[in-house]
């Protein structure tokens, strides 16, 4: 631990040498001039022998010589103060512009990294949508595909018209035999009219005639059901017709 007393000893000599006083406290000018003023009053004094005057002489010589000296340090101090103001201003305005070029630089950076994150986010856009189109199927297989579909349908379309030319047939011939049946009964129906009035005009005749008309009552209702059971038929046929005309 360092004493106190050089504490002490190096704050004076720290603050004589800052403000260039001596051991007495004076400064180098109040100095010359008490010892000019000195060597004048011993000067005009003529009890004062000339090894006195000539040491007080000397002194104020010396006096001079320190205060040129410390107006030569002065005066270096104030250029190397010049000199560092101007290195400092130099190193300023090279901090500044490197400052600067540091900014645009950043600046720079930042539009970059703008631009990769733009190209970045594109690409990866890309990328998902290629990989949607790389799930899906090739053009090639797209188009055989519809050219399927397009042949089933041209199938189905053929088998569709060609069931609806045989339900077509099919129901121009059932209408056909429906008029042929039509045609068949009303023609019984007339027959048996007229056998009918036929009954009522021979009525009175014999019992020969009684039996021979019996015989002709049971022709007509043989005739009824002959055509009743061929309308079932054509029914049945116009039935199976429609059926094969589904299944084809």
């Amino acid at each position: 631990m360092v004493p106190a007393r050089f504490l002490l000893l190096y704050a004076v000599i720290r603050r004589r040498l800052l403000t260039r006083t001596s051991t007495v406290g004076k400064t180098g000018l109040k100095k010359c001039a008490d010892t000019l003023l000195t060597l004048v009053d011993l000067l005009a004094d003529e009890s004062v022998d000339d090894v006195t005057c000539k040491h007080e002489m000397d002194a104020l010589l010396w006096e001079l010589e320190q205060l040129e000296f410390e107006a030569q340090k002065t005066d270096i101090w104030n250029y190397t103060c010049d000199r560092e103001l101007e290195e400092y201003e130099t190193l300023n305005a090279e901090i500044d512009t490197s400052i600067a070029k540091a900014d645009k630089e950043i600046e720079e950076l930042k539009v970059k990294v703008h631009v990769e994150r733009t190209v970045r986010a594109y690409k990866e856009e890309y990328e998902s949508i290629a990989r949607v189109i790389n799930e899906l199927p090739s053009r090639k297989e797209i188009e055989a595909e519809i050219q399927g579909q397009n042949k089933r349908l041209e199938e189905a379309t053929a088998a569709i018209e060609a069931v609806d030319s045989k339900l077509d047939l099919r129901t121009k011939q059932f209408a056909l035999l429906m008029n042929t049946i039509q045609n068949l009964k009303a023609t019984l129906d007339e027959d048996a009219v007229m056998e009918e009035e036929q009954r009522v005009a021979d009525e009175d005749e014999d019992m020969e005639d009684v039996e021979s008309k019996a015989n002709d009552n049971g022709e007509v209702a043989s005739r009824s059901i002959t055509v009743v059971f061929v309308m079932l038929l054509a029914e049945e046929t116009f039935l199976l017709a429609g059926r094969n005309a589904r299944n084809g």
